[in-house]
């Protein structure tokens, strides 16, 4: 049995298409997870939701509007990234609980992570070089 006719045929379906992307991976172990999660509860509408998810990844896969797939796309990436980075902080915050204490910079919101020194310090941001006062209560 000879495939290359048969890929031929799956390279001209697909030209032009957009094709997978991190979101149309990220849609796609989403619904593997909501499925997994529907097998141990049994709620009809979780599965439901992962079919729903299923279809709209093949929908964004099989698209041929790739500028309107590719802001998609793109939005989902700072989203990711803005929840990664949450949850860096909040981990390395449970981490150096006992010899350090994260405040905000006032000026540009930077998260600084500060030595558990108990009262009131001097500190400037090395981000945008603004000095403020911090109090470590405990």
């Amino acid at each position: 049995m000879n495939l290359n006719p048969l890929k031929a045929k799956l390279m001209a379906f697909m030209q032009g298409r957009y094709g997978p992307d991190p979101m149309y991976k990220g849609l796609f172990g989403l619904s593997i997870g909501l499925l997994v999660l529907n097998m141990i509860i049994g709620s009809g509408v979780l599965g439901f939701l992962a079919m729903a998810v299923i279809i709209y990844s093949l929908f964004r896969f099989f698209s041929k509007n790739r500028a309107l797939r590719a802001a998609e796309n793109q939005r989902y990436l700072a989203f990711m990234d803005k929840a990664r980075k949450k949850w860096l902080l909040t981990r390395n915050r449970l981490k150096f609980f006992r010899t350090h204490r994260y405040r905000t910079c006032p000026s540009c919101k930077t998260p600084l992570r500060l030595e558990k020194k108990v009262g009131a310090m001097h500190v400037t941001c090395p981000v945008c070089k603004n000095s403020f006062d911090v109090t470590i209560r405990f």
